[in-house]
């Protein structure tokens, strides 16, 4: 039995969720394990390029996110709004977290979270590979190992799979999905509270009449 945490690092509402997520996570830590799969939101046909146009209809949008969810956008981020031509790319950032779960699978969420935060609140360009260094310094990870993996044709192959697996399971993002003997529940699609992910898993687990020991 496990999570399935399935994100986009370009996803704002995974940004919004993320401090419930991980509140989640830092509950049951030891008791039920998470596996972080990226979704390609913005991955190949669909990658994307900031302009001025594209800078006006996202400060609405995330205006919108923090009146609705109170997560504030950081100051960094509303700056690099102002940059043109940055690419955004889902796969380079997908590409990392991936790369973490092979390296150092129980760091990968906090890893996925770091990258939403260099985007969100530090306005960081996540085609730039020394925003992973300096993830992987932060938690602690073996930054020769880490991108050894990143720059495996493995590595790509497996990303390609998550997307795949992320559009064949999740309409909205983020999406948490309990799974235990292949049978799936939906936690969440989209923003939610902790104190509503936690009342809908404990529904879940009595249902199955699961026991997550404290």
């Amino acid at each position: 039995m496990k999570i399935l945490y399935i994100m986009d690092p370009y996803c704002k509402w995974c940004y919004a969720t993320s401090d419930a997520i991980q509140q989640l996570f830092d509950t049951l830590e030891g008791k039920l394990p998470f596996e972080v799969i990226p979704a390609g939101m913005l991955a190949g046909e669909f990658t994307q390029i900031q302009s001025p146009e594209y800078a006006l209809a996202h400060r609405k949008a995330d205006a919108s996110i923090t009146k609705e969810t109170g997560k504030e956008f950081g100051e960094g981020y509303k700056s690099a709004l102002n940059e043109k031509e940055m690419l955004l790319d889902s796969m380079i950032p997908s590409r990392a977290i991936m790369a973490c779960r092979a390296t150092a699978p129980q760091l990968s969420l906090q890893f996925a979270h770091c990258i939403l935060d260099a985007r969100y609140h530090d306005g960081k360009d996540l085609t730039d590979h020394t925003v992973y260094l300096e993830i992987c310094e932060q938690l602690g990870i073996d930054k020769p190992t880490f991108f050894q993996h990143f720059s495996s044709p493995e590595n790509d192959e497996n990303t390609r799979q998550a997307f795949l697996f992320a559009e064949k399971y999740a309409e909205h993002y983020p999406t948490l999905i309990y799974e235990e003997e292949g049978e799936m529940d939906i936690l969440t699609e989209g923003f939610s509270p902790y104190s509503l992910l936690e009342l809908r898993l404990s529904k879940i687990l009595k249902r199955r009449k699961t026991n997550v020991q404290d």
